[in-house]
């Protein structure tokens, strides 16, 4: 390997293994060190969003004469892409009916400009060099350093009756889900290295309890309902008749979910109190999504074709998402622009099947999964990195083996 190339793999691979743990990984190891103390978050995130940054433009201009075929839904999500810049573009400098604040202005912008877009095109443009293989040890190596100061700092001074977040910079959403990550990492080493010894074997599930310790430590629904569907969803579709197999569980869990609750509470009584108000009906922050729910849903009854803006926005606010991406999406860009979503969802769930049949880099399609159940309840699709580019990479996967 000439020396150039050398370092365009090990710079390719860590973009990956960047986007995917990369914002948890630094400020797990910053904060404790600088405290959680008021602006505190900012000394870390900025630089860090700046260097990741130059990682995915330092990737692109070395791959920048790669040729690399545009497939039809990668084609079309980036089509989307540069729909929802000009979309933002329009309703953050050009509208004068909302005024959003400079300083949200340019967080949102870093996020959906230098957070999403590029490092997609520097995926998409080094696929041929990057190895998944040691991608996947560079982020299950960092997910256990993640561990030690998640366990030192940010649980320790806990109890078990309230939620924990990571620290200021890292909400219980976000150390929820690296925890679930930690877990499908290695249950997937689990399942794909035959060879493990029994002190491996045995490590390694532990590294699924604690990462879902973890989880069940934040109180996050979300992402501990999704790694039990993703797991129905990986075992049912790496056998015949996915599918069959995939509705079976998921009425077998709506018919026994109130045994599950149970079951749960056993482990994290949080957790199965949160889940229990959710289906009552008694949970605070499920009676805000319903207001956020049926604010969307009149701006997206009135403009249901192309949309009209693409957040909620308030003069004055950070633009709001609404907890959902399926009507982030419909606010705006209608139900075109979600057929389209829709449709390179399919196919990268389909690229997803394929994987997990031919046994081919399965954890990148798992990461992607994990990350749109969250997105189904969380979150905004236009400031989520690893999203959208496990997106990318899922739908690019199938087509890496041609470079091999």
């Amino acid at each position: 390997m000439k020396p150039g190339s050398k370092i365009n793999y090990y710079l390719s691979n860590l973009n990956v293994a960047n986007i995917i743990i990369g914002y948890t990984f630094t400020v797990s190891l910053i904060m404790p060190l600088i405290g959680n103390q008021e602006g505190a978050s900012r000394i870390v995130t900025l630089p860090y969003r700046g260097l990741s940054l130059v990682l995915s433009l330092l990737v692109l201009f070395l791959n920048i004469k790669a040729k690399v075929k545009l497939s039809t839904p990668i084609k079309l999500f980036f089509l989307f892409w540069v729909a929802v810049l000009v979309r933002m573009f329009y309703d953050l400098e050009v509208r004068t009916d909302y005024y959003v604040l400079d300083v949200y202005k340019q967080k949102v912008w870093l996020m959906a400009v230098a957070g999403c877009f590029i490092p997609m095109i520097s995926l998409y443009k080094s696929i041929k060099i990057i190895d998944f293989n040691y991608c996947f040890k560079l982020l299950y190596v960092g997910c256990i350093i993640i561990l030690i100061p998640s366990f030192l700092f940010s649980l320790a001074d806990t109890n078990e009756s309230q939620r924990v977040a990571g620290n200021e910079a890292l909400d219980a959403i976000s150390f929820a889900a690296i925890g679930i990550t930690m877990s499908l990492l290695s249950v997937y080493k689990i399942v794909n290295s035959i060879k493990l010894s029994f002190f491996k074997r045995s490590f390694n599930f532990i590294l699924v309890a604690l990462g879902l310790y973890i989880a069940l430590r934040t109180g996050s629904r979300g992402p501990i309902l999704g790694f039990g569907l993703i797991l129905f969803f990986w075992y049912a579709y790496s056998k015949k008749n996915g599918t069959i197999t995939f509705s079976f569980f998921l009425l077998a869990i709506y018919i026994s979910r109130f045994l599950f609750i149970k079951i749960l509470a056993f482990f994290s009584p949080l957790t199965a109190m949160r889940i229990n108000e959710a289906l009552s009906g008694q949970d605070m922050s499920m009676n805000a999504r319903e207001e956020s729910y049926t604010w969307f849903l009149e701006r997206i009854y009135d403009y249901p074709l192309i949309g009209s803006q693409f957040a909620r926005l308030v003069n004055g606010h950070y633009p709001g998402y609404a907890h959902s991406i399926i009507l982030d999406i419909l606010l705006g860009f209608g139900v075109i622009g979600l057929s389209v979503f829709i449709y390179v969802i399919i196919k990268t769930f389909k690229s997803f099947t394929k994987s997990l049949t031919i046994k081919n880099n399965q954890w990148v399609g798992l990461i992607m999964m994990q990350y749109f159940l969250l997105a189904l309840t969380s979150g905004a699709y236009y400031s989520n990195p690893i999203l959208n580019c496990t997106i990318v990479l899922t739908l690019l996967v199938s087509v890496k083996k041609r470079f091999i």
